[in-house]
């Protein structure tokens, strides 16, 4: 029998929850009660944390994610899935094997299957994890260091973008600045443009807002956009915890590409991140090793280190998911189901 107790998060107190995310290493700003109240308050999503807590009711790991529903109604079941958008943290095996065990009690029925993106390396936990079920894949990930020197920054930069950066500042009238409130729908409209293009499902709208709101006084959500002669052409949406900038999404008008706005953004926001302290720049994801994937290439031209902490996937049910995978033939119709089911697994990869 475990030495914790597993408790929720209507049993922790906000404080004790954020003294924990603030002071353990591996918690990122996924972690924290912030995330959470996002999750909790954009339609489609609920969050969930669990605690395992010792005799002390002092926090020795935490996990915590959202669910996900693609689909209301007849299809939800079959569309819902668990994303942890950051490893569970705990203070030794026996707390995570805990949480673990709680957690899968607690979503059965409720999901298809739960994807666990890793921030951290988790190889000496592997065997934890795979001994309940979840299985491990290989995936990429890019991070800047932006302690670096800005020269040196810079210079990471493949040649020939630096030249075309500099160039089309030095030529056109360029300003990158971070966006009000009243800006964000702009801004949301650009990667709504994209995401239809590319047939991919993006986030409601109402999780940015929040986000930026819930975000004020702390400035965890930063928005930033790129105008040329005052009309914004990209934009880039970023969180800030701790010494880490993540890249949460990124994208442009595709009738303004010549002038370099993706390229341009990065500098610029790599550059405002490190003259207010942070020290790393989460690019996001990267792929799988060995497979071509052109948006690991792109990344990797602004220098960086690629790790690979990969991920988990527990199936909570095959069947429901080889259903969902193969793209509900006969309902294809609803809600674009089948697009939508098919790219589960490449959201903001």
């Amino acid at each position: 029998m475990s030495e914790y107790k597993i408790i929720d998060a209507t049993q922790i107190s906000r404080e004790k929850w954020w003294e924990f995310t603030d002071n353990n290493e591996n918690c990122n700003i996924f972690s924290t009660p912030y995330m959470y109240d996002v999750w909790n308050a954009t339609s489609g999503y609920l969050s969930f944390a669990f605690f395992a807590i010792d005799e002390n009711e002092e926090i020795k790991g935490l996990l915590a994610g959202h669910l996900e529903t693609v689909s209301k109604g007849l299809l939800s079941k079959l569309s819902t899935r668990a994303v942890l958008m950051q490893s569970p943290v705990s203070l030794d095996d026996e707390a995570l094997s805990s949480l673990l065990k709680h957690y899968l009690t607690f979503m059965k029925r409720k999901a298809v299957y739960t994807e666990i993106r890793n921030n951290f390396d988790t190889s000496k936990q592997r065997n934890i994890y795979g001994s309940l079920g979840f299985k491990f894949e290989d995936h990429l990930n890019i991070l800047i260091n932006l302690s670096l020197p800005e020269a040196l920054l810079w210079n990471n930069i493949k040649k020939n973008k630096r030249k075309l950066i500099n160039k089309i500042i030095t030529n056109n009238v360029i300003e990158v600045r971070e966006l009000n409130l009243n800006e964000l729908l702009d801004a949301y409209n650009i990667l709504k443009v994209i995401y239809k293009r590319l047939k991919l499902p993006l986030i409601p709208y109402i999780f940015l807002e929040n986000a930026i709101r819930f975000s004020m006084m702390g400035k965890k959500m930063v928005a930033y956009g790129i105008f040329l002669e005052k009309v914004m052409i990209g934009t880039k949406i970023t969180l800030k915890y701790k010494n880490t900038v993540i890249g949460l999404y990124s994208g442009s008008r595709e009738e303004y590409y010549r002038f370099r706005p993706n390229d341009i953004l990065n500098w610029e926001v790599f550059l405002a991140c490190k003259k207010e302290g942070y020290e790393l720049f989460d690019f996001g994801g990267a792929g799988k090793p060995n497979v071509p994937y052109g948006v690991r290439d792109y990344k990797m031209s602004f220098g960086g280190k690629i790790v690979n902490f990969g991920r988990y996937y527990f199936y909570h049910s095959k069947p429901l998911f080889k259903i969902a995978e193969t793209g509900f033939k006969s309902l294809q119709k609803i809600n674009s189901i089948k697009s939508r089911i098919h790219n589960f697994n490449h959201q903001n990869s």
